[in-house]
């Protein structure tokens, strides 16, 4: 027979684990910048989301690298205060492979966007479901079946006990 102590020590545990899952699926940006879709084919639209300090009053990216402007401007998010976001088209010549794109707010604070450019014959490898991040339904679903499955286990300890 368990306790109620074992109990209790098993429900804080999960709650804990689903709490640290959901924080450790949230966006990261220290000193990057979020790039959709990656990796993009020459040709296609990329979109580059930055973080910058809620006062930032502007905000620029250089795509050099890519071939293109060295000070394209970013509009500030409508749905996050401190957000900038720009959508930039790769150029139909720019070979495969990985370009950091530099930029920096108006605070100072710089930020890099790291862009992969896949080759355009044949596959691209990615870009599945998952390549948009977690999905919290997924993940909440995924949590109440690790629950269900622990809640079995005390379950059959229950009945051998």
């Amino acid at each position: 027979m368990l306790s109620t102590r074992f109990r209790a020590r098993a429900a804080l545990s999960i709650a804990a684990l689903g709490t640290a899952a959901v924080l450790w699926s949230a966006p990261a940006y220290a000193g990057g910048a979020q790039v959709s879709p990656s990796p993009v084919k020459a040709g296609d639209e990329v979109d580059i989301v930055a973080q910058c300090d809620a006062n930032a009053t502007s905000a620029s990216i250089s795509a050099a690298t890519l071939g293109g402007a060295s000070n394209v401007p970013m509009l500030a998010s409508t749905k996050n205060p401190g957000e900038w976001t720009v959508t930039l088209t790769v150029p139909m010549n720019t070979p495969p492979g990985t370009y950091d794109l530099g930029g920096t707010c108006q605070t100072g604070s710089g930020f890099t966007a790291t862009v992969v450019v896949a080759t355009t014959t044949g596959p691209m490898g990615g870009g599945g479901w998952a390549m948009n991040g977690p999905d919290h339904r997924l993940l909440v679903l995924g949590m109440a079946l690790l629950g269900a499955a622990g809640a079995g286990g005390l379950a059959l300890l229950r009945r051998r006990a």
